[in-house]
């Protein structure tokens, strides 16, 4: 008796498990689909959202929000963007410092629902981002800066003599 009462348990528990991850999966889906990426590898990087109205009525989108572990920053769009069923809008930000330190962004709507961005792609970002500052553009050796001195130092001391030749002969003349 203890054997059937124990298999009922597993296969109760199995099945609220597939149940909470069936709904989770389709049943609780967002009114948008909010996709984001970095529009090139250097200084100046722009965050371009595509975001994609996934229902069937219209969705209004005030602001875009970014959540770090002291609070979260919203950045309020000057103009909300109405999307219509099925329609998509694609939205350049700028890069802010603060999208280092972020657990999550995220878009939201009239309603105040907020539809995040996986945190897959908010990873490759951060990674795009360290990559960019990380990045060394110097291939000069210490050789090359010496000589470069060097050649420096001799030139302002030829345009030194040069110009007291100048007065010189501007003296003396």
């Amino acid at each position: 008796m203890a054997h059937i009462s124990t298999i009922a348990v597993v296969l109760a528990v199995a099945a609220g498990c597939v149940l909470w991850l069936y709904r989770r999966a389709v049943g609780e889906r967002q009114a948008m689909r909010v996709d984001a990426r970095l529009d090139r590898d250097a200084p100046g990087a722009h965050i371009i959202w595509d975001i994609l109205n996934t229902t069937t009525v219209p969705v209004t989108l005030t602001k875009l929000i970014i959540h770090r572990r002291d609070g979260a920053l919203s950045h309020t769009l000057e103009l909300a963007h109405v999307l219509e069923p099925q329609e998509s809008l694609v939205l350049p930000t700028d890069v802010d410092w603060t999208l280092l330190a972020a657990r999550s962004i995220a878009a939201v709507d009239s309603n105040g629902a907020e539809h995040p961005v996986s945190h897959r792609q908010l990873a490759a970002i951060q990674e795009q981002l360290r990559h960019i500052i990380d990045r060394r553009e110097t291939t000069t050796s210490a050789r090359e800066f010496l000589f470069g001195a060097t050649d420096l130092a001799f030139g302002v001391v030829i345009l030194g003599l040069g110009f007291f030749m100048l007065m010189w002969v501007i003296a003396t003349g």
